[in-house]
């Protein structure tokens, strides 16, 4: 599916499970060099290495996978290497010990340096899917006899609901949450990933469909077909403010009802925040669209500054920090961490020796902005008009502590979307370490704190759920309808 700019940013939470999924993207043949196969002994003994810094270290731990039941799905991953891999598919084998640990932020990198082999080049579906739940929709094709809105019931005799389960293993998200992996799964070919690096299937494929008219039908891919759809522009009656940049503002004509997007957190958005809520305030907006959709976080400093714009009162932005060592910057895997991230770790939190509930309570640095006290609202352009937020399964890291931030500050506040793939409890992360597996040299990004969220009454497991939950068609897919903003400004037209 095409990127569009405002997705640019999720990259950054998906790059490592892209990259150990290259052959989906064309390849210069005079790159491409033979597979290097890993010894069995090397990546048992990495495993090894893994399961001891999760078990010992990791936030996550124990809290949505008891510590019996992950040890068992460490125990089948070991043994089940029983033959040299590649590196893909060793990082493939272990996804789904890595998946059940239930942390969004812990995710597998290729080592260093990796480039991609002959084994890495895997054919590329004839059509791309929309996800939802346990069912699978056609939305673009090239494939003759399949159309958009056609449903998949089975590939090769394989039922969608078993090719959905072992696609949404090679992907770690936060808690039980599923709406990120069906974002992953539909958006970013992850069920094409599933058919390559699960089933190892070539094509043609046997498909089993039903059509928009209730029709069962069976079809094996053959000719390719190319069909154009015409796009939906979403924008058509708005406004579009010159002073955000890519932040877009945009207004509704003929009406007091703006839009902000408001992307994954950057240095730079403080001062287009005050630019954006200057002019909602000059303009006298009453009706605020905050737009949180694949906004995966950033520095949680820079959300921050966006609540001081919209919270009822003088609010907090971390509910609480603690690890499970007493210094997590300082154990016995510090020579597979990466240096550079341990300072950082070190400049931003400190530890405070007091043991809670099995935890280690942990502090932000002086000089840190310290996000476990109260912060107060802008004094100039305070927003207080009735206040709808977008979500969806990208919405992450501090993205989601945002929407869990506005969730308690703004009670007046209405969800609009689908589930934030960021926990309501709040999340692993703090500092993102690189662990690097000492013989196959892969990367396992590895948080080393729990950043709990500022939520009274969060729902264990899950993210901030929607008020009103929006589910898109294959059609609106292909046409890029925004049918959350559609069903944004119906509410507020339905409350005034």
């Amino acid at each position: 599916m095409r990127i569009t700019p405002h997705k640019q940013m999720l990259l950054s939470l998906i790059i490592t499970v892209l990259s150990c999924f290259t052959g989906n993207a064309q390849q210069n043949s005079k790159t491409v060099k033979t597979p290097q196969l890993l010894a069995i002994a090397d990546m048992k003994q990495d495993l090894a290495v893994l399961w001891k810094a999760v078990s010992n270290l990791h936030p996550t731990y124990g809290i949505y996978t008891p510590p019996d039941s992950l040890y068992n799905i460490y125990n089948t991953t070991l043994h089940s290497i029983t033959k040299p891999l590649s590196e893909n598919e060793f990082i493939a084998a272990v996804y789904p010990f890595i998946s059940a640990l239930k942390c969004g932020h812990t995710q597998l990198r290729n080592s260093a340096g990796y480039q991609p082999t002959a084994a890495d080049i895997l054919p590329k579906l004839p059509f791309q899917v929309l996800v939802q739940d346990t069912q699978v929709w056609i939305t673009t094709t090239q494939a003759q006899g399949i159309h958009t809105g056609d449903e998949i019931i089975s590939i090769n005799n394989i039922k969608v609901p078993a090719i959905i389960k072992h696609g949404g293993d090679l992907y770690a998200a936060d808690g039980n949450n599923r709406t990120f992996k069906e974002l992953f799964l539909s958006e970013y070919d992850g069920f094409e990933d599933a058919c390559n690096k699960y089933y190892h299937w070539q094509p043609p494929y046997h498909i089993v469909l039903k059509t928009t008219g209730g029709v069962l039908k069976t079809i094996t891919t053959a000719a390719l077909t190319t069909v154009k759809t015409a796009e939906i522009d979403n924008y058509k009656d708005w406004n579009t403010s010159s002073n955000t940049g890519y932040l877009p503002l945009r207004f509704l004509k003929n009406t007091s009802i703006a839009c902000f997007e408001v992307h994954s957190y950057q240095y730079e958005d403080t001062v287009l925040f005050q630019k954006a809520f200057q002019e909602i305030h000059t303009k006298g907006i009453r009706n605020l669209i905050i737009d949180l959709r694949h906004n995966t976080g950033g520095d949680i400093r820079i959300a921050a500054k966006l609540l001081s714009y919209l919270a009822a009162q003088p609010f907090q932005m971390v509910g609480d920090l603690w690890a499970r060592v007493p210094d997590p910057g300082n154990t016995a895997f510090n020579p597979y961490f990466d240096s550079t991230k341990t300072l950082s770790y070190q400049e931003s939190f400190k530890p405070l020796g007091i043991k809670k509930e099995g935890h280690y309570k942990m502090a932000f640095q002086s000089g840190f902005v310290d996000l476990l006290r109260k912060s107060a609202l802008d004094a100039d352009d305070h927003y207080n008009g009735r206040l709808v937020v977008l979500i969806d399964g990208a919405t992450f890291s501090s993205g989601a502590h945002t929407a869990a931030a506005i969730r308690q500050y703004c009670p007046e506040a209405t969800f609009i979307g689908r589930e934030t793939a960021g926990g309501s409890e709040g999340c692993s992360g703090g500092t993102i370490q690189y662990l690097t597996l000492p013989h196959t040299r892969i990367v396992v990004e590895f948080p080393l704190l729990r950043v709990v969220s500022v939520l009274k009454h969060p729902t264990y497991g899950h993210g901030i759920l929607p008020d009103k939950a929006v589910h898109y068609t294959p059609m609106d897919i292909v046409t890029k309808r925004d049918v959350d903003l559609e069903e944004a400004v119906r509410v507020i037209n339905a409350q005034n």
